[in-house]
């Protein structure tokens, strides 16, 4: 028979009121390949992290990570717009879940991420912060193959993302209507087409940008935007901060 639920409470309590530090559960997730933990506060202080966070930040232990915010660590306008995130998370108290995003590590080099967060609420029903897990998209596509029913589509950006692509067309090799496809589409990767494009422009722009043996109107141009106007308000849109602005901060 199971225990009643109000002594299964009251053991819960006592076994996480008793736990010490090196036992927190999400230390679990260090064994996650390429998934990082955090936790926030209201104010955004981190105050939790696995050794994999930890280490993308290029920090050594997690007690030297924590205490920071993301304004710490990440370039202004990036850290506003995850702070934006989180405050909105925090205020309808809804989870958000499979976010694609570009992630910039300490040395500017971005890369793919699938973000997930959860508002922590206190047994009063007060908001205590927010905590989420980050992974590697890569990895995640890798193990959960499940695009296949708009994998030709895929395997059309990824050829020919720097040209100007009709998305009807591509639904068109997926033999479904636009409406259908921009739906899957959404699913998969909570983006549209035309972000997700987008994006895999930015990222190469970063590395062209760090190369820099391309002036950044040319790059704007190669990489399929109309203008260095219309690069730069993308461009600031994903990476929270202007192209000549990501040049000089990691170089």
């Amino acid at each position: 028979m199971p225990i009643s639920p109000e002594e299964a409470s009251q053991r819960r309590t006592r076994l996480f009121e008793s736990l010490n530090s090196e036992s927190r559960f999400y230390h679990l997730f260090n064994y996650v390949e390429g998934l990082s933990f955090f936790a926030k506060d209201c104010d955004g202080v981190l105050l939790a992290a696995n050794q994999h966070l930890v280490t993308l930040y290029n920090f050594q232990s997690e007690s030297e990570l924590i205490g920071h915010t993301d304004f710490d660590l990440l370039p202004r306008q990036l850290a506003e717009k995850y702070r934006q995130d989180d405050l909105a998370i925090m205020e309808s108290r809804q989870a958000v879940a499979n976010l694609v995003e570009i992630f910039l590590n300490s040395q500017g080099i971005p890369s793919w991420f699938l973000t997930s967060k959860i508002p922590m609420i206190s047994h009063q029903g007060e908001v205590l912060g927010i905590m989420g897990i980050i992974q590697s998209y890569d990895q995640y596509r890798q193990k959960h193959p499940d695009h296949k029913d708009i994998q030709n589509a895929m395997d059309i950006i990824a050829r020919d993302y720097c040209e100007k692509i009709s998305i009807k067309s591509l639904a068109d090799t997926c033999n479904l209507s636009l409406r259908q496809f921009e739906r899957k589409f959404k699913k998969h990767f909570n983006l549209t087409p035309q972000q997700f494009i987008i994006k895999m422009r930015i990222s190469d722009a970063c590395a062209l940008l760090r190369d820099r043996s391309q002036a950044i109107g040319e790059i704007a141009i190669d990489l399929g935007f109309y203008d260095q106007s219309s690069f730069t308000v993308q461009f600031r849109k994903a990476m929270g901060l202007t192209p000549l602005q990501y040049q000089k901060q990691f170089l």
